[in-house]
């Protein structure tokens, strides 16, 4: 069985918002029982964050490069010159590996971020843009220097004829890539689509996954009477999510990181939840290096 694990680190419990907002992540990092680790989104470009990427590391955090402006899907490449400067971005921070949401960002071979289009666009789950993010995700390995994983995006609609699981395993498998998998975004799938992730699960490859998260979120009515799920990390987490991710941790062999997704949120209530995520991949997790990393954690809080 092909794993793309091989020398990844187990990093722990650790939490994910932009280095310029609050909480400030430096400070979370230096709380005993703040995060291990602080994953962030920014600018294409080093610079930009150098200065608090350092004062993360300087807080005794390790960092994980997770931006937005990467066409993991669709037929639209990526600019040559940003993929550039996302290899140098990754060797500058030390990140790991590197993820990112399957998802739109550019149209048309323009370079851009998703908060252009004011949220992720989600790839059609069919056949035909399966195979077109297999190109785009290849294209993407072949110039970044780590193990890269996909996320599947949060869906505030679905078109096609594949489920969830069943896309992105197969993403993975024939790309070799490794998978984040955010509880939250399952949830958004099954409001979209009324169907249950469980239900498309015979086969997914659960070894590849090597980053959870758990985020805040809400439900909103939608055109026609639906709801839709809002990806909105200053809310609380719903009792639908925690579900979803005490799901996820069961079945994560191979994990290496679990990441509360935190912007807006307050400094004590992103204690608060990093206690419960930490608690929850006790109780549930299935990976005995994660579990013995955040037993580690723990005694360092004591």
């Amino acid at each position: 069985m092909s794993s793309p694990l091989q020398g990844l680190p187990i990093l722990g419990v650790g939490a994910s918002l932009s280095l310029e907002a609050r909480p400030d992540p430096a400070a979370l990092a230096a709380r005993p029982g703040g995060p291990s680790f602080v994953e962030y989104a920014s600018k294409a470009c080093f610079e930009a964050v150098g200065g608090d990427v350092a004062r993360v590391k300087a807080a005794g955090a390790r960092v994980l490069f997770h931006p937005s402006y990467i066409n993991f899907c669709g037929t639209f490449p990526n600019a040559q010159a940003w993929l550039d400067e996302t290899a140098r971005h990754i060797s500058a921070t030390g990140s790991p590996w590197f993820a990112q949401d399957v998802a739109y960002c550019g149209w048309e071979g323009n370079p851009g971020y998703s908060t252009q289009f004011g949220f992720f666009l989600p790839p059609l789950l069919t056949g035909a843009s399966l195979e077109a993010a297999c190109e785009r995700v290849r294209e993407v390995m072949a110039r970044v220097p780590v193990q890269v994983a996909l996320e599947p995006p949060p869906f505030n609609f679905v078109v096609g004829d594949m489920g969830l699981l069943r896309f992105f395993g197969a993403l993975a498998e024939r790309t070799d890539a490794a998978l984040l998998l955010d509880a939250g975004h399952l949830v958004s799938w099954e409001v979209a689509t009324g169907l249950r992730v469980a239900d498309d699960a015979e086969g997914f490859p659960w070894h590849r996954v090597v980053e959870l998260h758990v985020a805040g979120g809400k439900l909103e009515a939608g055109e026609g009477g639906g709801a839709v799920y809002v990806d909105a990390h200053e809310q609380a987490v719903l009792e639908r999510t925690w579900d979803m991710f005490r799901w996820l941790l069961g079945r994560a062999t191979q994990l290496r990181a679990v990441c509360f997704e935190c912007e807006g949120a307050t400094e004590e209530a992103v204690m608060a939840t990093l206690a419960r995520v930490r608690g929850m991949v006790l109780e549930h997790g299935a990976c005995p290096a994660l579990v013995e990393k955040v037993q580690e954690e723990l005694r360092g809080v004591a």
